[in-house]
């Protein structure tokens, strides 16, 4: 798993703050199901809602679909539900937000204690290391406390 910082350019004209990108090669629960911890929200660290999932490259390799979505532990798809990433999947497709992350009461959530954001990777038959190729990336806007110094401008 790759963690980017976008350049001013870049969350200029996406909208967004950073870019994961989550590999076959971090899948590695011998299970149908993994969890990849995408990132840790501190106190003082807001993360905005609209968060978007992209397929970069459909994954390969044996078993049936593949399925990720993002949220946080107590509710896996709260950002992003279920996308097939695999079987059925095609480059460059995206997905937006759930329902639920969609309304004005649930436009910005600040961490108190330590809530961590996460892909969850289901299979529907398998292992999810029987993928043998694939990418995802997630893009989301986050602003940590320490972003708002008083000395930037």
């Amino acid at each position: 798993m790759r963690t980017y910082r976008l350049t001013n350019q870049e969350r200029a004209g996406l909208g967004f703050t950073h870019q994961i990108v989550v590999d076959y090669k971090d899948l590695t629960a011998a299970a149908t199901t993994q969890i990849i911890d995408l990132v840790t929200l501190t106190q003082n660290t807001i993360i905005d809602d609209i968060v978007v999932l992209r397929i970069d490259d459909p994954f390969l390799g044996t078993g049936g679909n593949l399925g990720v979505e993002i949220g946080i532990a107590s509710d896996a798809d709260y950002n992003v539900a279920s996308l097939e990433v695999k079987t059925s999947a095609t480059a460059g497709t995206i997905k937006g937000p759930a329902g639920t992350a969609e309304s004005a009461a649930n436009r910005f959530c600040q961490s108190s204690s330590n809530a961590v954001y996460q892909a969850k990777f289901t299979s529907s038959s398998g292992n999810v290391t029987a993928a043998t190729a694939g990418q995802i990336s997630v893009f989301f806007r986050m602003v940590n406390g320490t972003d708002l110094g008083f000395d930037q401008a």
